[in-house]
């Protein structure tokens, strides 16, 4: 009996449970279906709350996050090696901002800094 619990232990934590098989494993969705991962580096046009503008979005990996960051959406510090999103004004490309990848999801729900 004590065997049998140590191997369905095991399959719970492997991942190879009922569970994991039914759910196949995908990527997590979004709300619109659409999938939760997309290409690090990858750019998406979305507007820019700081300037009203449109602008090009782009995820960082954490190992190119090599120098620490003020993120506007809550004037916090993004240290070196934290995956965030560089968000650049299409009009203004000077006006580069990196936010935490959290901030700048939430932004329509709160306030700037």
């Amino acid at each position: 009996m004590l065997r049998d619990t140590r191997a369905v232990t095991a399959k719970r934590l492997s991942g190879q449970g009922a569970k994991a098989r039914r759910q196949g494993g995908g990527p997590r969705r979004r709300e619109g279906g659409e999938a939760a991962t997309e290409p690090m580096g990858a750019a998406r046009f979305e507007l820019d709350p700081l300037t009203g503008t449109t602008a090009e979005v782009r995820r960082v990996q954490p190992p190119a996050a090599r120098k620490a960051y003020v993120c506007p959406g809550c004037n916090q510090q993004i240290p070196p090696g934290v995956a965030h999103v560089v968000v650049v004004p299409l009009s203004l490309p000077g006006e580069r901002r990196h936010w935490h990848a959290s901030c700048w999801s939430h932004r329509g729900r709160r306030r700037p800094g």
